[in-house]
């Protein structure tokens, strides 16, 4: 059974919202199994469109909802898609709408209200760059209609673009959930997962994007991440948050094995990172910067996967190339040896990699998560907003994956050596009986002899 309900909206330029019950519908981007049909028309004109949102907005209050300034996505419809009418929503982690009409299949997006038009151009610029490499994997910017030297419009605050639709699903089965201050929960497949493939076949993707965007990287105007930029801010989380989390640990020991990892982490990998000075500072290519489940949309049956498209550029930035494969390894479904090869191959097979690049995947990798470990491990132990929130099983589940990944990488990096020997090397006398093996502590204080029999009690014998 239907009903009909209309809605008086306050504000500026009064609008009229009619929304007819749940009924079965196609899902929104693999996640819904119902949609509602609702339908925004601004009186005195003829802007009006239609946006089928599912359950997934639920827990979203930001958006699609009575309090989104329907206004300015109608002014920004009739600039970047005129003459379209139905609008179907992707998932809610994204302000994005899926638009259908004579101006084409094509993605609205909000940007956020910080975004300059400089900004989006060199973005532009870089997905022009990456689909003329790798084709239609790489969604573009287009040019705003009647105004090709523009790729955004500004609508009271924020800027709107189009781009070309993809077809497909999230790799990723959770991406709609946020946390209180609005962030994005991003979290791992679960590492029984079988996407070795996927994985290998993104980092081809990524080796051709890279491999086209060097002459932009060079530009002055280009954002920098670097892997120094990268290592202070990692330092710069783990320093404020082992004081926060700390206070916790008695009771929680998931934030127990974090410290644990931390650290010994934080100071290994710090000194491997620096070591290679001439990689610290390096902006060779235009790297993602942003690289999860999410992001990466696929189609297909499970056995026949095949990657559709990258998303989710507004990160990108100059850096290394180290930045995004170690995001690869652990973000996608978490650490994996087997699966770290694949996607170091599969990408030299398309750009060479230098000897130290490669050394540096799993030092990068462990740094990564120690502060993303940190974040998650915050929501869900301090945070009280989120008691009860839907994301909750989905955060545990990935922070746990990601802190198996941590230990892993901590037991490869930093070897524990309370029950490993060690023979204590120096000056020998011949006349010395011979060298017994030693302990050295887990802090590196000095080597502590194995016990055995005093003089005095062998002689007592």
């Amino acid at each position: 059974m239907s009903r009909s309900v209309d809605r008086r909206c306050r504000g500026h330029g009064a609008r009229a919202l009619k929304a007819t019950a749940l009924r079965p519908g196609p899902a929104t981007g693999g996640y819904a199994a119902f949609e509602q049909m609702q339908t925004f028309q601004r009186e005195n004109t003829r802007s009006r469109f239609t946006i089928y949102t599912g359950p997934m907005t639920d827990h979203m209050p930001n958006h699609h909802t009575d309090t989104t300034d329907l206004d300015a996505w109608l002014d920004a419809i009739n600039a970047l898609s005129p003459g379209s009418r139905n609008a179907r929503t992707f998932p809610p982690e994204h302000p994005l709408v899926h638009m259908t009409g004579p101006s084409g299949d094509v993605v609205l997006r909000q940007w956020p209200a910080e975004m300059t038009a400089d900004r989006i151009g060199f973005i532009s610029d870089v997905v022009d760059a990456a689909h003329a490499a790798v084709g239609d994997q790489i969604p573009t910017i287009e040019p705003v209609p009647d105004v090709p030297d523009q790729r955004s419009v500004l609508v009271q605050g924020h800027r709107y673009s189009r781009s070309p639709y993809l077809p497909g699903r999230p790799l990723g089965r959770y991406g709609g959930f946020r946390s209180p201050e609005g962030q994005s929960i991003n979290v791992p497949l679960h590492e029984s997962a079988g996407a070795h493939d996927l994985v290998a076949e993104a980092a081809r993707i990524l080796a051709r994007v890279h491999d086209a965007t060097g002459e932009i990287a060079a530009r002055k105007d280009a954002p920098v991440a670097t892997l120094a930029s990268m290592l202070t801010s990692v330092r710069d989380v783990w320093f404020e948050q082992r004081r926060i989390l700390g206070d916790k640990s008695a009771d929680q020991r998931d934030i127990r094995r974090w410290l644990r990892c931390g650290n010994r982490i934080i100071p290994t990998s710090s000194d491997l990172l620096r070591n290679e000075e001439a990689l610290m500072a390096e902006r060779s290519v235009v790297i993602h910067n942003d690289l999860w489940p999410v992001n990466v949309l696929v189609e297909g049956r499970e056995s026949d996967r095949k990657i559709t498209g990258i998303v989710g550029w507004s990160s990108a930035a100059a850096g290394s190339p180290v930045l995004d494969l170690a995001a690869l390894a652990v973000h996608m479904q978490g650490w994996s040896a087997a699966m770290t090869e694949a996607i170091v191959e599969s990408y030299s097979d398309i750009r060479p990699l230098l000897p130290e690049q490669r050394r540096l995947v799993p030092v990068v990798a462990s740094l990564d998560l120690v502060a993303r470990v940190a974040g998650l491990l915050k929501l869900a132990y301090l945070d009280d907003r989120m008691i009860g929130h839907p994301a909750m099983p989905v955060l545990r589940s990935g922070m746990k994956t990601l802190l198996n990944s941590l230990e892993t990488l901590t037991s490869i990096l930093v070897p524990d050596v309370d029950t490993s020997r060690r023979w204590q090397y120096g000056p020998r006398d011949p006349n010395s009986p011979p060298r017994r093996p030693v302990t050295r502590t887990r802090s590196g204080d000095a080597p502590r002899p194995r016990p055995g029999r005093s003089k005095e009690r062998r002689r007592d014998q």
